[in-house]
């Protein structure tokens, strides 16, 4: 699989705004769904996590520059840049999004995903399910399952971990940041980024 001809990639937008609520992930799901409504059925599809700093008084302020990302299947370019010119209300924070450029996947060798839904809680069994889920879909490489996280959703509690897959090659890698691992994409959840080394995410 060549890199221009990976089923997905990833559409990046500007966005204007100070700041969104600290669990915001679901509020942000929601307010791009009133736009985009295909986005969370959409297979591989999902809304990359925002560059934020928490305070304590309730909100996570936006980095300089942050920018909003999503990972789409490559027929739906098209569809997602549809977002410019939106103004998204994040549980009463206002985001402007700004134009959306096309960035092709890259086949990196050790990828990271900061929330990869599964396991209930208990990292021996998420363990076992990622071993599972890699060897379905014949993906030989090495992982290192780190922090247990939690997201909040509505009335749900989504649980996992952050997982580093190591010793990809080209093609696998490839295939692991179109499909993703676990549910809840369209949260920030299973989205594997590229990362240089093992030592980048330690």
């Amino acid at each position: 699989m060549a890199d221009d001809d990976a089923p997905a990639l990833d559409v990046v937008f500007g966005i204007a705004g100070t700041s969104v609520p600290v669990d915001y992930a679901f509020e942000l799901a929601d307010a791009i769904a009133r736009w985009l409504p295909w986005l969370v059925a959409e297979p591989g599809a999902g809304v990359h996590r925002l560059r934020t700093a928490p305070t304590g008084y309730g909100v996570a302020l936006l980095a300089n520059r942050a920018k909003l990302a999503l990972r789409v299947p490559r027929q739906r370019l098209p569809d997602a840049l549809t977002l410019s010119g939106r103004t998204l209300d994040v549980g009463g924070s206002e985001l402007v999004v700004g134009s959306g450029v096309a960035r092709p996947l890259r086949p990196w060798a050790t990828l990271h995903a900061a929330h990869v839904a599964g396991g209930g809680g208990d990292e021996a069994a998420f363990q076992e399910e990622v071993r599972l889920w890699l060897g379905t879909r014949g993906v030989a490489c090495e992982f290192i399952t780190g922090r247990r996280r939690t997201v909040r959703a509505a009335e749900r509690e989504i649980v996992g971990f952050s997982v580093v897959l190591h010793g990809l090659r080209p093609a696998a890698s490839l295939r692991m940041q179109c499909e993703g691992m676990g549910t809840d994409r369209a949260l920030g959840c299973g989205i594997f980024v590229p990362h240089k080394s093992i030592a980048a995410v330690a």
